[in-house]
């Protein structure tokens, strides 16, 4: 897979994972519930589920999703990488995601 179709399972990715977060919110501030509770439990179980089935999809074996999701907040909080080549780059964007998980393979 190029990292344009990366690039596009990314972007659903993310659009799930933004779609998610605000039913998360809305409903978090209407019942108190948290990321544990039995409320949200089973959600984002599917959520880790679907992250890791993505994650095979587009050929990510080291994690990066789960790394740019809770490290990188989904981008808000750009993180460097070194690249196998040594070269160092800044995550903050899917395109720069993708170009990680096809430099790791």
């Amino acid at each position: 897979m190029d990292a344009e179709q990366i690039t596009k399972r990314l972007k659903c990715w993310k659009r799930r994972h933004a779609e998610l977060m605000a039913v998360y919110n809305a409903m978090g501030k209407l019942t108190g519930a948290d990321r544990y509770s039995t409320l949200f439990t089973p959600i984002f179980d599917l959520w880790n589920d679907y992250t890791v089935a993505t994650s095979e999809l587009i050929g990510d074996k080291e994690e990066w999703l789960q790394w740019y999701e809770i490290e990188c907040e989904m981008g808000r909080a750009p993180m460097m990488v070194v690249l196998r080549d040594g070269r160092e780059i800044e995550v903050k964007t899917l395109r720069q995601l993708a170009r990680v998980i096809i430099n790791a393979d």
